[in-house]
């Protein structure tokens, strides 16, 4: 820390020896549609291309150009590595910071949806929490225990959510070593292509154990951070983990909560799911000719022993995935995701009432449509929308659903023309839409809420394969890149997040300023001759633990102490003290004096109210510093009025001490000698009235130690004449 002149004047060399750096590239994001770049300042120029809204750009510098059919001038910017022009109107900076994303490394995280973590070794056992897909966790200890309800034999004690232990079934947990590998040939081949270093030690091990398997990178040209922000408020998950969502209070239903941006950047992250369960996910959703006669089989091992894996429902979709060109394993896959392998009422042709009118026989598998809604005092289910859109009571074109065939047909057509065909061909891209090949705006018509979906969806779907002993096929995945990714991307750290300190506080001495649990840094001044102190620190939250407290030894004369408090999450908060030792054990009042102030015992008497002034005249004493508030307790701004009963709180290299200020003739406390002091200095005399304490000493205007006839006389004249007290 910067504790002497000297110090600053160094600092202050030093900073403006220092060049200016300018950023050269801004990011930003298109804020309009159909918005042209041109080669030129001017609407008269030739476009070089037509973005929408949220289309990733770089702003060469913020410099606002002039220049004709663009009344908020224009910018310069970079998009596809060209250089063009934009109108400055269309144009939204964005901050590229990862606030509220968990950047940290993992060893271990846990490979399936709602895990139990147990007390002891066996699934009889108590469950003490249930984790979500991709929560990180350290592994411990490993325990055999055969007839204990894992299937591996295995259990985990394991540490996650900071400091919580536990034990899980070693089936759901996946060691960062388990699936990652190096090769340096197949790395630069990987590199070549565009992939960053940190997805090549994932797709080294799938390549190792997948010959045939294809890895393409798709470079989106846009900020991590961006699209992170670009997605809030559009996810959602069921979890009751608080720290995981925005809000206690459901989006959705009674489960369904939006998730925060920690939560996004995970799922958005596709480096999470670079692993054989999870990457089909990126799998290329054409239909696959070479596996057609293979896709009957696929499709009945996605629904499992389901009721949907019966013939009439799984030639339909085959059917359905040949007629429009997509997988028929993904339809299976989605139908699942929408309606369970059992299906629901949106599959049983069941009976539903629509405006007061009953209906049957309608089919919708995918759920299209299907969402809550009140009309006209009514509410509606989804399941009940869904159908109604099915039988075409809601305006839409084509025929009704009234038959499985035609309802697996036209909702399969509906993936495949909304989003397989309009570049949105894989499942992460349906989730979110981040390709720049996509049709519709980046970031709008996303097929999914369900942040997961993606990642629970391709796994039925790698599942389906692995049953057909299809996995060593050739099998294309298109992989998103984004510009400025974090090194690492984890799930928020869980468990109370409460990192302040309750109190903090010095043996002895005040710190300076007074502590305030927003407030990270403080300074102590004590005589030279002390080498210890004792320094006490208590945390908020009594899960929370405080490191760098008690007695502490002193060797130099400025000594920082760091107060570490780290919550069950694992956040930390530092506090920092730095501790002056001085020679100058001056009393704060003989510094006062020094200033040529008026100091009688803890009162210190002023003529003039101006606030400004006064702090001037404390900055002369040397002071380290200096807290003036009104009497009411609130710390005064420059613009303030001194009154009498106003307090100044002063840090010398001694001692902290507070004063009482008393402003010459202002008996009342309103900052004036007026006629109301005048009288009250008059009941005074008489015997008729009170003064006590600063009021006893403001009516004191001669400063004689007495309140008298003189006193009136000279507050008489300031009120009348304008005499000085």
């Amino acid at each position: 820390m910067k504790k002497n002149s000297f110090s600053k004047l160094l600092f202050t060399l030093f900073f403006f020896c220092i060049p200016f750096i300018v950023k050269a590239n801004y990011d930003a994001v298109i804020d309009g549609s159909s918005v042209r770049i041109r080669d030129k300042a001017t609407t008269d120029s030739t476009i070089l291309y037509t973005v929408n809204y949220n289309t990733s750009i770089s702003v060469v510098d913020k410099t606002l150009i002039s220049g004709s059919g663009c009344d908020s001038k224009w910018l310069k910017i970079i998009y596809k590595n060209k250089t063009g022009y934009v109108c400055s109107k269309y144009v939204k900076y964005v901050n590229n910071s990862y606030s509220g994303i968990n950047v940290i490394d993992w060893t271990s995280r846990v490979n399936a949806n709602n895990v139990a973590v147990r007390q002891t070794p066996t699934t009889s056992a108590k469950s003490v929490d249930t984790l979500t897909l991709g929560a990180n966790v350290r592994v411990l200890s490993t325990t055999t225990s055969k007839n204990s309800g894992c299937s591996s034999n295995t259990w985990y004690q394991i540490q996650y959510y900071g400091n919580k232990k536990g034990y899980i079934c070693s089936s759901y947990v996946t060691s960062k070593t388990d699936i990652t590998a190096t090769d340096e040939e197949y790395a630069k081949t990987l590199k070549d292509a565009g992939f960053p270093d940190s997805y090549i030690p994932y797709l080294t091990y799938l390549h190792k154990k997948y010959p045939l398997w294809t890895f393409t990178p798709k470079i989106l040209n846009k900020n991590f951070a961006t699209a992170v922000s670009s997605e809030e408020g559009k996810n959602y998950m069921q979890t009751t983990n608080d720290n995981y969502r925005t809000s206690n209070k459901p989006a959705e239903g009674s489960s369904w909560f939006k998730v925060n941006s920690g939560v996004i950047a995970f799922y958005l992250d596709p480096r999470n799911f670079l692993s054989e369960e999870r990457i089909f996910m990126f799998e290329k959703l054409d239909y696959d000719a070479s596996l057609e006669n293979q896709y009957l089989d696929l499709v009945k091992a996605v629904f499992g022993s389901g009721k949907l894996a019966d013939e009439k429902y799984t030639v339909p979709i085959v059917n359905a995935g040949k007629t429009n060109k997509i997988s028929p394993v993904h339809i299976a896959s989605r139908i699942v995701q929408e309606v369970t392998a059992n299906g629901s009422d949106s599959t049983n042709g069941t009976e539903f009432t629509w405006k007061g009118k009953k209906y049957s026989g309608y089919y919708n598998f995918f759920n299209i449509g299907a969402y809550e809604e009140t009309i006209n005092g009514v509410k509606y289910s989804a399941i009940t929308r869904g159908l109604a859109y099915a039988a075409k009571l809601i305006n839409r074109d084509g025929n009704p659903w009234n038959n499985i065939q035609t309802a697996i047909t036209e909702g399969s057509s509906f993936l495949a023309n909304g989003y397989i065909n309009k570049g949105q061909g894989t499942l992460y891209y349906q989730k979110f839409n981040v390709s720049p090949d996509a049709y519709y705006s980046s970031y709008t018509h996303q097929y999914m809420t369900n942040i997961q979906a993606p990642a629970t969806e391709g796994n039925k779907s790698y599942n389906s394969y692995s049953k057909a002993n299809l996995l060593n096929n050739v099998f294309i995945f298109e992989i998103p890149v984004y510009n400025n990714m974090p090194e690492y991307t984890s799930l928020p750290n869980s468990g109370d997040k409460n990192n302040n300190l309750k109190s903090l506080s010095i043996d002895s001495y005040n710190i300076s300023p007074s502590f305030d649990s927003d407030v990270l840094t403080y300074e102590v001044w004590i005589p030279a001759v002390v080498n210890k102190l004792k320094i006490n620190a208590t945390a908020e939250s009594s899960k929370a633990t405080v490191t760098g407290s008690g007695e502490i030894e002193l060797v130099n004369d400025d000594t920082d102490i760091t107060i570490t408090v780290t919550a069950e999450t694992g956040d930390e908060k530092k506090y920092v003290i730095s501790i002056n030792r001085v020679n100058d054990n001056t009393p704060a009042e003989e510094v006062l004096k020094s200033a040529n102030l008026n100091v009688s015992g803890n009162y210190v008497k002023i003529s003039s109210n101006n606030l400004s002034s006064f702090e001037k005249q404390i900055e002369l004493t040397g002071s380290k510093s200096s807290v003036v508030k009104n009497s009411s307790g609130t710390v005064m701004s420059n613009s303030g009025k001194l009154t009498t009963n106003s307090t100044l709180t002063m840090t010398t290299a001694l001692e902290t001490k507070t004063f009482t200020l008393v402003v010459n003739g202002d008996t009342s406390g309103d900052g004036e000698a007026t006629i109301l002091d005048l009288l009250q200095i008059q009941k005074y005399i008489k015997g008729a009235g009170k003064l006590s304490g600063a009021s006893l000493m403001a009516g004191d205007t001669s400063n004689d130690n007495s309140v008298t006839i003189l006193d009136l006389l000279q507050v008489q004249k300031h009120i009348k004449e304008g005499k000085p007290l």
